[in-house]
């Protein structure tokens, strides 16, 4: 009779249970749509004040923390027909083509002579867009994600006749994940944070955002890098990179 009893109660509680649990999952439904809706008319208000916005992403994406090292630019392996110059930052490679690399009877061109020059990097659209000059940032590759902080990037130097004429080159080492993946917030997230930052304002544009690598803190002679949204942002004549802690959606921009 006691274990009748028992039994009958466990049923109960279980029932219980499962009513709980279906409603806690349909409150955070309603909670997520409600969120939906709220980035909707954010973004519309953004749009009423002339707002150039990119074709962004909602997807959500997932990243970790790394930490990395410095590396040595006597350690950096570099193809032929360089000039390289020595300096008191033993981080940084110093190079200049030699005049004979781009001449006109050469089979490759100048995209693919430069390739050659940079394996693990890849063209950064937004660094790119914030030069002043003719300059080419690319971003060494981590984790699938480009970096932005001056120590894993190159930039390729161009005269006026837009021929390459030579770079600048750091990279990171010694990469490890610190943690597990987690979520990131989404791109179109990134772009409402800035706005409640007032990083936008009425008729600025802003580039589409790619997630990247950033520089947060030095622990132990480790850089701790982060993820963040990057933008480049456009008002008036002046241009700008705009960053968002891609785990927290903190402001990061300069």
């Amino acid at each position: 009779m006691q274990f009748k009893r028992i039994k009958i109660l466990m049923l109960i509680l279980f029932f219980l249970l499962d009513i709980f649990l279906l409603n806690w999952w349909r409150s955070g439904e309603v909670s997520q749509e409600r969120v939906t809706d709220a980035n909707t008319d954010i973004i519309s208000e953004m749009k009423k004040q002339k707002i150039k916005l990119p074709q962004f992403g909602t997807s959500v994406h997932y990243s970790s923390y790394i930490a990395a090292q410095y590396g040595d630019r006597r350690e950096m392996p570099l193809p032929a027909g360089l000039d390289i110059f020595t300096g008191n930052n033993t981080n940084t490679v110093f190079a200049k083509f030699k005049r004979d690399l781009f001449k006109k009877n050469n089979t490759g061109s100048d995209e693919s002579i430069l390739a050659t020059y940079s394996v693990g990097y890849r063209f950064n659209p937004v660094l790119t867009a914030n030069k002043t000059n003719f300059d080419r940032v690319y971003s060494q590759r981590i984790e699938g994600l480009p970096v932005i902080a001056e120590s894993g990037i190159m930039t390729f130097q161009y005269n006026k006749s837009g021929k390459p004429v030579g770079f600048t080159k750091r990279q990171l080492v010694n990469i490890e994940r610190l943690r597990d993946d987690r979520a990131t917030i989404t791109e179109e997230e990134a772009i409402i944070a800035l706005y409640r930052y007032n990083e936008i304002d009425r008729g600025d544009s802003l580039s589409k955002g790619y997630l990247s690598y950033d520089r947060t803190l030095t622990v132990n002679g480790y850089d701790i890098f982060l993820p963040v949204w990057a933008f480049e942002a456009y008002s008036g004549s002046e241009k700008y990179v705009l960053k968002i802690n891609a785990f927290t959606g903190d402001n990061l921009s300069e």
